[in-house]
C-alpha cells in the first residue's frame, strides 16, 4: 500500500472517531553544557467527548523546521545557525532573518503512531515479560518506570479511542505507516 493511501485511510478512520487533537509547546531550558541533543517538548491533548487525555511528546532537533545537520567543521556562521535550532527547541519559535514564528506542531498521525505502538504494553501483564521484548533489563527500575508510564498512557488513550476494537483497528492501519 502506498504511503499516501495509508495516511488517507488513517485520517479517515481517526476523523470517524471524532477525536480532536491539540499540541501545545512546552518551553524547556536546554543548556548545551548539560543537554547534548535538544528536543522539542509538546503536550498533546486528545479529546473525544466526554473523554480527554493528555500526553507528553518529544521530537529531536531534526524536526525543527529548516533543520540541517551541521558539518563536521563548524564555521562561525554555521555555529550561529545551530544555536538558533537549539533556541527553537527551547522556545518553540523559529528564528529566521527578520521574523519569528511558531514551530509547527507534530503531525497527529506521528503522535498517534507512537501512542498506538506504546499500547503494545497491554500484551504483557508484567514488566518482566515486557522488558526483554523492548530491550530493557527485567531488573531495571528505570525500565519498570517506563513500563508503568506506557501502561498509564494506554489506559488514558483507550476511552478517547472508544475502546480496544478501535485501538486494534488503528494498530492494523499503522502497520504500513
Amino acid at each position: 500500500m502506498k504511503q499516501d493511501d495509508t495516511r488517507t485511510k488513517l485520517n479517515q478512520f481517526i476523523d470517524s472517531l471524532n477525536i480532536t487533537y491539540q499540541a501545545t509547546f512546552v518551553p524547556t531550558t536546554q543548556p548545551k553544557e548539560t543537554v547534548e541533543y535538544p528536543q522539542l517538548h509538546w503536550l498533546i491533548e486528545l479529546t473525544r467527548w466526554p473523554h480527554v487525555a493528555t500526553f507528553p511528546y518529544q521530537q529531536g532537533i531534526a524536526h525543527v523546521e529548516g533543520y540541517r545537520h551541521p558539518p563536521l567543521r563548524l564555521t562561525i556562521r554555521e555555529a550561529e545557525i545551530q544555536e538558533t535550532f537549539r533556541r527553537t527547541c527551547e522556545t518553540g519559535k523559529i528564528y529566521r532573518a527578520a521574523s519569528i514564528r511558531p514551530q509547527p506542531a507534530p503531525d497527529r498521525l506521528d503522535v498517534l503512531y507512537c501512542l498506538v505502538s506504546e499500547a503494545d504494553v497491554l500484551n504483557y501483564p508484567t514488566y518482566e515479560q515486557w522488558a526483554p521484548e523492548v530491550g530493557y533489563d527485567p531488573d531495571s527500575r528505570k525500565g519498570e518506570a517506563v513500563y508503568r508510564k506506557c501502561l498509564e498512557h494506554t489506559l488514558a488513550l483507550l476511552p478517547v479511542l472508544g475502546g480496544q476494537a478501535n485501538l486494534e483497528q488503528l494498530r492494523e492501519l499503522f502497520q504500513d505507516y
